[in-house]
């Protein structure tokens, strides 16, 4: 099953001519576990950069099961704990692919005996018409621009204003700017600051990278993943024919279709899932046949309960998201699903590796409300739909 719509892409590169990819030299130094079970590799239709990590447990483009997402998140998070950093600690986690994890591992790391006190937020593509106080730019994304905003609860701006550690989280981490800009502009909105600490589930910088790295920064740099590795990609000089896709969104205030914030604007921990025994109940999923839970967007953390529950019940769940990254059929993507973007946004998302209507119970989670009338996923999927 699959469905293409073409549209004009506003403010991404022409299609034209993309790199057609390369030789991927890959040297794992030490994993925590098997890196076959961490990752896979595919190629990305994107100008900046052509081959794509593909992570096995991070529940975006391959489907993982719950259960092993949570056991990532518990060992990044007892890892950070072992630093024994000063707080109060900020989190950030950059979207859209490392919205949920990073939550995860916040949540896990405040669970801890004798955690210090920590706030949570994340990048995010859209605007909330409210105060964005960072702005950061992507530069090998296909969609580079991101804001983060000024937390909601005075508290919590307290706390964010006033932090002694930030850890920021993303998927991998692999040359480390993206990384690097957005601590040096932390720096300028929190002057106590004396630690950071860059979490991933792969950390791909070299001894020497992660020096320079450190060394721009004026303060503690502390690297935690789940596996250290490198890599250099010889790209092999073909071109292919790209796509017309759409992956930038318009920035008009979104707060109209958001009716509840998941970390745009500051949370403590221990929020949990408000709702999720009727959530459950509502599904009247079958429990003789497999299921599959889909986040959509940068909305994964509430989702991925809602999975990890369903799991701990007795059912056989794997749990993904939709996302705006544009990738290529082969390697790790078996299949593709294009499809409006569920944010009113008008660009094109998709979905890697999906169960076709018919051979999972699709359930997918939506942040938004309503869906735009050019949103078709759920029709695709035959899918039961939950909005929290």
């Amino acid at each position: 099953m699959s469905q293409e719509r073409s549209s004009q892409d506003r403010g991404q590169p022409p299609p034209g001519a993309l790199p057609a990819g390369g030789r991927l030299e890959i040297r794992v130094a030490w994993a925590d576990s098997p890196p076959g079970s961490l990752f896979a590799l595919a190629s990305r239709q994107n100008p900046s950069r052509g081959f794509l990590f593909v992570s096995k447990v991070l529940g975006k483009h391959w489907p993982a099961r719950p259960s092993a997402m949570a056991r990532a998140h518990r060992t990044l998070a007892w890892k950070l704990h072992a630093l024994r950093l000063d707080g109060p600690l900020v989190f950030i986690a950059l979207a859209e692919t490392a919205v949920g994890l990073g939550r995860a591992v916040f949540e896990e790391f405040c669970a801890r005996p004798g955690a210090p006190a920590a706030l949570f937020t994340q990048t995010t593509r859209y605007s909330l018409g409210r105060k964005a106080v960072l702005g950061l730019d992507e530069a090998h994304s296909h969609a580079r621009g991101h804001l983060v905003h000024e937390p909601a609860d005075p508290g919590d701006r307290e706390t964010f204003y006033g932090a002694r550690t930030l850890v920021l989280v993303d998927d991998e981490i692999s040359t480390g700017r993206t990384l690097a800009g957005l601590a040096r502009a932390f720096l300028g909105l929190c002057p106590t600051l004396g630690d950071v600490a860059l979490v991933s589930l792969t950390d791909w910088l070299d001894g020497e990278k992660a020096r320079d790295l450190a060394s721009g920064l004026p303060v503690g740099v502390s690297f935690v993943s789940l596996l250290k590795g490198s890599f250099d990609f010889f790209p092999d000089g073909r071109e292919r024919a790209g796509e017309n896709f759409r992956s930038v969104g318009d920035w008009r205030d979104k707060s109209p279709f958001l009716a509840r914030d998941h970390g745009r604007l500051g949370l403590r921990a221990g929020r949990g899932l408000p709702g999720l025994q009727a959530a459950l109940a509502g599904l009247g999923l079958d429990r003789g046949r497999p299921v599959r839970v889909i986040g959509t967007g940068e909305f994964l953390h509430e989702p991925f309960l809602l999975a990890l529950a369903l799991e701990e019940r007795g059912f056989d769940v794997l749990f993904q998201s939709t996302t705006r990254t544009p990738a290529m059929v082969g390697g790790a993507i078996g299949n593709r699903l294009r499809f409006a973007d569920n944010y009113h946004d008008g660009i094109d998302n998709f979905l890697y590796n999906h169960a076709e209507a018919g051979a999972a119970q699709n359930v997918i989670v939506y942040e938004t409300r309503p869906l735009p009338a050019d949103h078709d996923l759920p029709r695709l999927l035959g899918a039961r739909t939950v909005f929290l």
